[in-house]
């Protein structure tokens, strides 16, 4: 479908095959506790019906909205998600053109003139609208740096990954620039469907305490390495 992010790396784990490097960490931590769960890479929207549906368990790895939970379980402290218990946070960059006049201070937009646009469905989409830094293009992602050196696109947001892995290897990615301030910073989190853990909310509970875990732990290694 328009605007679908491309296949990462498949990487093997524990006999199934995920797609990227960070999520099958994820997903081997996942198999830790729950060792008879099957990972499926399936286009973002459909996971989110399936979720909705229960047609699968859970989700890695989604933003919490007020909207969203009210559709799946996450890991709650308040009324809003505890961010301790966070996967990882993504933040979503945004690129313009060398010479774009475009400013962003992390709460309004200058300089803007055809507007921006980014992953279909994703969070950044609806925070662009809220913005009126949406453009009207209905175009395809796989386009934007294109629109961009054209001069028919102000820029596009994505997350550091497999679609800005794409558009670094095309030669026009050299006429664009990359804005110091990030659209914001997303907490991604294994959230399950809505009825997964009202039967078994202390199991959901150690299951977001073990990926914080791991989390810490891998930070740790990590730092040390360094």
């Amino acid at each position: 479908m328009p605007g679908e992010v491309p296949a990462a790396e498949q990487i093997q784990v524990k006999g199934q095959r995920v797609d990227g490097q960070h999520t099958a960490r994820i997903a081997g931590w996942v198999l830790d506790v729950l060792p008879g769960a099957k990972f499926v890479n399936q286009p973002w929207q459909r996971c989110l019906t399936q979720a909705q549906q229960g047609r699968v368990t859970g989700l890695l790895s989604i933003g919490w909205t007020e909207e969203r939970a009210q559709w799946f379980s996450f890991p709650q402290q308040g009324k809003a998600a505890d961010t301790q218990l966070a996967l990882y946070e993504v933040p979503y960059h945004i690129y313009v053109h060398r010479d774009s006049k475009v400013q962003w201070n992390g709460q309004h937009f200058n300089g803007l003139t055809y507007g921006l646009i980014t992953l279909k469905g994703y969070l950044a989409e609806e925070r662009l609208r809220e913005l009126g830094a949406l453009s009207p293009l209905q175009t395809d992602i796989h386009q934007a740096v294109e629109l961009v050196t054209k001069g028919r696109l102000d820029g596009f947001v994505i997350p550091p990954g497999a679609v800005e892995r794409v558009f670094r290897q095309q030669p026009a990615f050299a006429q664009l620039k990359q804005l110091d301030t990030p659209l914001f910073a997303m907490p991604l989190y294994l959230a399950f469907y809505p009825g997964y853990c009202q039967g078994t909310a202390s199991k959901c509970q150690q299951i977001w305490q073990h990926l914080a875990a791991k989390k810490a732990q891998w930070q740790q290694a990590v730092a040390t390495a360094q």
